[in-house]
């Protein structure tokens, strides 16, 4: 009979990979509570496989009622794979997509599948490439319960005579109250009391059918639970026409709530489903127009739980004796942040009183204490208040026994722990309060709005000129922000509740760290504070809040921070992660940190040099090396055309935005369109529209559009590069593009220069690692960013130049359309003898061209996702040139060192499908050996080589890190997954530098500290 033991051995799953058996407890402390729960008490798998703390499948040898447990497994919504053994049958499913009409999970297949689903399949991602659409959110159980909570709550607010949208929200979060309390099997003692009994989802609904008596029943949960549990007056309720409370018997029955949409609400079990979904239903309570006027939106689950592991979690782990964190949360929203504090804070003190449920009326009261103690929350919504505390609540009776949550008191939270405010309000109550505390935390997302507030002069501007006012001549740089982006004021704000031992996690807007004009926001961050991490989230942007209303919002960053006190920031060192985009975290949000991805700089770093902030996300130290040597010893663009006697430089017309300009001097002239009528190196010398605008915004100066000029558009191609082109006719175009001329003939060469440097993979390389925008929120480049690129004067470059721009129009001509291919194929080979010749005249080194390389064929076509860039992620093969080169930068730089001791570096270089692991030794100089052998082998065999030279957490680090490596006793080894852009020169020259310091300063035999 088919076993288990025999299915692990089949999917390569060990005890060493990830593989838990249920009833050894090994795994108990892997999860949080809720998660531990289930799977002990309802889900009861026989084993399951984790990656990251994550259970990706269960595993059971035989299900008694295999229908209700493939529906808990849909609730539970943790694990997309379940593999059953019945009957010596093997069965596959995907627990993430409920098929309703057949009251079972979709089924990928039988043994015939599962090879799909094999340790390496899994951990390079193979199998999530294959399933993708089947993994989709929307087949989610969360997707559907929000869909319909969304359809009802429209329903109610759109019904005739239909109820407020506050109304609406308390209804709806009364409801799923009750439908928690009757899943938790919680008893109920309306018809009776003191003769509690569990209910049925049938049964409330045909209480729902009696106006008078859901009344009575309200207010009998009022009195019986106590609290702020979205509160309904008696006026507000006799608001509610008997047919709202249909669209919720309908919704509460499973029946069509709208055209086309099907309740599920007769297959959700809120005993499973976990409270941190109300974090999504707030969401749909304020709705999208509010969540764009105010800037709110909902903090995904993985990204609370990594701030608390770096945060609580840390602290608990410092001083495991203490049950007592003080948070506060100055943007609370639903209140993610505050639930999954409080599940921390529980679960240290019953960890620390082993022997809390032998008194279940002191336990109740040591949790309403746990609460009213450590857990505070603003917002300006009081919706979003309301949520908060109704989060709150259910997380307490998460921790309770059915039976003991029947006499089960809410403490009070309004006006005491949360407060519906504006946190820049300096009148509030809870300011006296707050300065009477001193918290351990402050963590929270607060909006990113720019201008948000009310007016013209809202209150956190008043707050920032107000902090001006009373810090004038504390230190050299004022406080200040940009944009009216309220974020940054919250950056600062939040101090006024700190002591010095307060830390700060914020999730921020990823352009307060770029963007131009936040410079000074930025400057006093760093001088007033010390800032211990930032965790980039803007390569990854469109995968964060891929669940949001709004798809346009942008990239995040969090930073965790502190006042500077006694610290000195100069000598700071902080850490930066940028995690970057793969088909872990797009599906399940695991992150997948590269090595390189992880850096230290120190604060004062980046004091002097602003535009590091960037560097950090794309680039290394070699990156950074390169750029400052550049910016250091040339000139830039701009520096070259500042002098007006020289050069004339301005955007060109603006059509609307404020006051009207005589321009009929411009009427009936030639007018470039910056869509049709220009590409790189080449302007339409015969446009086909002309200027019609007697009266625009901004005519600008008359003398930009007389010819000869070089234009540039606003925007920037998918590979980064900027749209330039010397033009040579006169032409009038809008503000879409900007025009640099000169007078004087002997500056034209220079325009051409500067047309060829904007055209360049050199500009796309800074323009990736520099600029303010390209790869963190949208493609686009300043002017003032465009000008900031070192600029170059080679003739080389402007004679290559030249001969391009004559090549485009030939190209373009209506004489050369047979040739144009041929043409085109010679565009190509100068474009290419363009960029040798401007690195070349930028003197750049080896190294410096292999890290430009690297930008431009790796970096920038994954971040754009160019046509074929997943070839990047392909594997390398034996005697692949890629690893050649990798492996010769390690031969050249380390050779000449052992070469005096008549010893050669060899190589063994063993390659699976999934993994490259290279295994560097020394042999004598005479010896025949070669350099390099090459071995095809199977990861088991790698692994176990791994194993055997104390590597240990070979998973994490090889996949989830992408990087295991170290000393052995007569050489090094570096293992790494088999993806060509893990092995290119310029990660080479990283990684050979990095050995090379270890060995200098620890010695070969020391093993390597691998982050």
């Amino acid at each position: 009979m088919r076993s288990l033991n025999q299915i692990f051995s089949k999917l390569g799953l060990s005890q060493e990979n990830g593989l838990y058996i249920t009833i050894e407890n090994k795994w108990i402390g892997l999860f949080s509570n809720r998660v531990e729960r289930l799977i002990s008490n309802v889900i009861k798998p026989n084993a399951f496989f984790c990656i990251d703390k994550k259970p990706f499948i269960l595993f059971f040898e035989g299900i008694e009622n295999k229908q209700e447990k493939l529906k808990e497994i849909w609730n539970f919504n943790e694990s997309p794979i379940v593999i059953i053994i019945e009957s010596d049958a093997v069965e596959i499913y995907n627990g993430y997509n409920y098929i309703s009409s057949e009251e079972t999970l979709q089924q990928f297949g039988t043994d015939d599948q599962l090879t799909d689903f094999s340790y390496f399949e899994l951990v390079t991602g193979k199998t999530w490439e294959r399933y993708l659409d089947d993994f989709s959110y929307d087949k989610r159980v969360d997707f559907h319960l929000l869909e319909n909570i969304k359809a009802a709550r429209n329903l109610l607010i759109s019904h005739p005579g239909g109820i407020t949208k506050e109304l609406a929200n308390s209804l709806l979060g009364k409801i799923i109250f009750v439908r928690y309390l009757i899943d938790r099997k919680i008893g109920i003692d309306f018809e009776q009391k003191g003769n509690s009994r569990n209910w049925t989802n049938d049964e409330f609904c045909t209480l729902l059918n009696n106006k008078g008596q859901v009344k009575a029943f309200f207010r009998y949960l009022k009195d019986k639970f106590n609290g702020d549990l979205f509160p309904i007056s008696d006026d507000e309720f006799d608001q509610i026409p008997d047919g709202c409370l249909h669209v919720i018997i309908s919704l509460l029955s499973g029946n069509e709530i709208v055209t086309g949409q099907t309740s599920f609400f007769d297959l959700y079990d809120f005993s499973i489903i976990p409270v941190e979904f109300i974090s999504n239903v707030y969401e749909l309570f304020i709705g999208q127009n509010e969540q764009e006027e105010q800037g709110a939106y909902y903090t995904p689950l993985f990204l609370v739980d990594y701030i608390l592991a770096e945060t609580v979690e840390k602290r608990f782990r410092q001083f495991p004796e203490t049950t007592t964190c003080k948070v506060l949360d100055p943007a609370c929203g639903s209140g993610i942040f505050l639930v999954e504090t409080l599940r921390k804070i529980i679960e240290r003190f019953q960890k620390n009183n082993p022997e809390f449920n032998g008194n279940p009326e002191l336990y109740k009261e040591n949790l309403r204490t746990l609460v009213c103690e450590n857990i505070y929350g603003i917002d300006k919504d009081p919706s979003a208040v309301n949520v908060a505390i109704f989060s709150i609540y259910l997380t307490l009776l998460d921790y309770q026994n059915p039976s003991d949550i029947e006499t089960f008191k809410f403490p009070p939270l309004l006006n005491k722990n949360f407060f519906a405010a504006d946190f820049f309000d300096l009148k509030a109550s809870y300011n006296t309060l707050f300065s009477r505390f001193e918290f351990n935390f402050i963590l929270g997302n607060p909006p990113w709005k720019r201008g948000q507030g009310e007016g013209n002069n809202p209150l956190f501007v008043q707050y920032i000129s107000h902090r001006k006012r009373k810090e004038k001549g504390e230190g050299e740089i004022e406080i200040g922000i940009s944009n009216r982006e309220i974020a940054q004021a919250f950056v600062f704000r939040v101090s006024d509740f700190c002591t010095n031992t307060t830390k700060i996690a914020l999730i921020a807007t990823s352009k307060i760290l770029y963007n131009l004009n936040a410079k000074g926001f930025r400057q006093y961050l760093l001088n007033r504070f010390v800032i211990n991490k930032v965790f980039e989230l803007a390569p990854v942007r469109k995968e964060v809040f891929d669940r949001s209303n709004d798809k346009a919002v942008g990239p995040a960053a969090v930073l965790f921070y502190q006042l500077s006190g006694e610290l000195d920031t100069d000598s700071n060192v902080v850490e930066h992660i940028a995690l970057k985009p793969s088909r872990f975290f797009s599906l399940f949000k695991v992150f997948t940190i590269q090595r390189n991805d992880y850096k230290q700089v120190n604060q004062k770093q980046l004091k002097e040099f602003d535009y590091l902030w960037k560097v950090l996300v794309y680039g290394s130290y070699l990156d950074f090396n390169l750029i400052r040597r550049l910016k250091e010893s040339f000139q830039s663009i701009g520096e070259l055309i500042s002098n007006e006697d020289e050069f004339l430089i301005g955007q060109g017309a603006m059509v609307g935005g404020g006051d009207e300009n005589d321009a009929t001097h411009l009427m009936g002239r030639p007018f470039l369109n910056s869509r049709r009528d220009i590409s790189a190196f080449w302007v339409n010398p015969h446009p086909n529209e002309t200027w019609q605008f007697a009266t625009v915004h901004r005519p600008r100066n008359r003398q930009l559009y007389q010819a000869p000029m070089l234009l540039v558009t606003t925007g920037v191609t998918n590979t980064l590069k900027s749209v330039s082109a010397v033009c040579e006719c006169d032409v009038v175009f809008k503000h879409a593009l900007t025009a640099i001329k000169t007078h004087k003939k002997k500056y034209l060469n220079n325009l051409y220069a500067i047309a060829g440097l904007i055209n360049s993979s050199m500009f796309a390389y800074f323009n990736l690692l520099t600029f303010s925008s390209s790869g963190i929120e949208r493609e686009q480049a300043h002017d003032v960013e465009k000008f900031s690129v070192p600029y170059v004067h080679s003739e080389k470059v402007i004679e290559i130049t030249s001969s391009i721009h004559q090549l485009k129009k030939e190209a373009y001509s209506p004489k050369n359309f047979l040739t144009t291919q041929s043409i085109e194929s010679e565009i190509e080979l100068k474009l290419f003898e363009l960029d040798a010749a401007i690195l070349e005249a930028f003197s750049l080194t080896a190294q410096e061209r292999d890290v430009v390389d690297y930008s431009i064929d790796v970096s920038i076509p994954i971040q754009m996702r160019h046509s074929n860039h997943e070839i990047l992620f392909e594997p390398a093969t034996s005697k692949d040139q890629v690893l050649v080169n990798y492996i010769n930068l390690f031969t050249e730089r380390l050779s000449p060192a052992f070469e005096k001791k008549r010893k050669k570096i060899v190589v063994e270089v063993i390659l699976t499908r999934q993994i490259v692991g290279m295994f560097f030794t020394l042999a004598g100089i005479e010896d025949n050996a070669p350099t390099i052998t090459w071995a095809n082998s199977d990861n088991a065999s790698i692994l176990n080589k791994l194993i055997a030279i104390g590597s240990e957490k070979i998973t994490d680090r090889l996949f989830i890190q992408k990087d295991v490596r170290g000393f052995e006793k007569d050489g090094f080894y570096i293992v790494k997954p088999n993806e060509k852009r893990l092995w290119y020169k310029a990660i080479g020259h990283l990684d050979v530098n990095e050995f090379a310091n270890a060995m200098l300063t620890t010695g070969k035999n020391k093993t390597l500290n691998v982050r």
